[in-house]
């Protein structure tokens, strides 16, 4: 099965079952078990891609069986809820299985980011622009591009922007 049906599988699951806070998966004890059809190790591999990515909250738990097993507690988190239902774009490739939704239809997938990209670079660009010509202090100035600064160089920043985050930094913040 491919690594994306699997990543949808699995935000499926936490979609289906966001009423039940985090649930345990892998070495944690009563984990949810990886669906027929899918084995252990890709079940945890996305559930690991789909944290990396921002998509679901993970909180790991020790291996204390001292042969690396993967173990934690998931949860769907806001940006998985908007991923799933198509109101924001995806930072990896998620295909959906309809026929596992309420809704009709065969599968779909969320595309990665790509003019959404360009757009938010001229977004910041439109904000940086707009900070300099605000009249407002130097300081204040100075303390609203150092939280942009941050924000670009954050994990969040490169993965919303890409290689346009590092682009934005040299062009307009050298100097900070």
């Amino acid at each position: 099965m491919k690594d994306s049906v699997v990543r949808g599988r699995v935000l499926q699951l936490l979609y289906e079952r966001r009423g039940e806070g985090f649930l345990p998966f892998g070495a944690a004890e009563r984990a949810v078990p990886a669906p027929e059809g899918i084995n252990n190790r890709d079940w945890l591999q996305a559930l690991a891609q789909l944290a990396e990515y921002g998509l679901i909250d993970w909180k790991p738990i020790e291996d204390k069986s001292g042969m690396g097993l993967l173990g934690g507690f998931a949860r769907m988190n806001e940006f998985g809820m908007h991923v799933l239902n198509s109101s924001a774009a995806s930072p990896i490739r998620i295909t959906f299985d309809e026929s596992r939704r309420a809704g009709v239809g065969g599968p779909q997938e969320i595309k990665m980011p790509g003019a959404e990209m360009q757009a938010l670079k001229d977004a910041f660009e439109q904000i940086i622009l707009a900070i300099g010509q605000t009249s407002i202090s130097e300081g204040e100035k100075k303390e609203a591009r150092s939280l942009l600064l941050k924000l670009l160089q954050s994990k969040a920043g490169v993965r919303a922007l890409g290689e346009n985050a590092q682009s934005l930094i040299t062009k307009y913040f050298a100097g900070l």
